[in-house]
């Protein structure tokens, strides 16, 4: 076996936008393909806000359009994510903060949070550093 096939394959942000608006067709369908066929896929963390930025800022999607791409990411068996993204994208669905602030409330589960932004420490479960 080549030893690029035991690689893992990371996806762009790009990619991701290519997909999920179908833009461009033929480059839709090489991420489709890439979906289906490739068996060790990874999305960094910094692929979520920016998937949210673009899609609602340039392609004016709605919130619970992003809430569906992330949703969809998280059923892929063949993709890896982090291990506070499912908690980041739970917080996403209830809060109105973005991906960003999501993924910083939900690393600070397990600890302290020291930030003195009012939402992101009404974050249920989220523990201020300074009370």
């Amino acid at each position: 076996m080549p030893f690029w096939k035991s690689m893992q394959t990371v996806l762009d942000t790009n990619v991701l936008i290519r997909f999920f608006t179908n833009d461009i067709p033929a480059k839709a369908d090489k991420v489709e393909e890439l979906l289906e066929k490739e068996k060790k896929i990874v999305i960094p963390d910094v692929v979520f806000p920016e998937l949210e930025y673009i899609l609602m800022k340039k392609y004016g999607l709605p919130r619970s359009k992003v809430i569906d791409a992330y949703l969809f990411l998280l059923s892929q068996e063949n993709v890896k994510k982090s291990t506070y993204i499912k908690k980041a994208i739970e917080i996403y669905q209830k809060t109105k903060l973005d991906m960003a602030d999501c993924i910083i409330a939900a690393e600070s589960l397990k600890g302290l949070l020291a930030s003195f932004d009012k939402n992101l420490l009404r974050v249920e479960k989220v523990k201020a550093f300074w009370k």
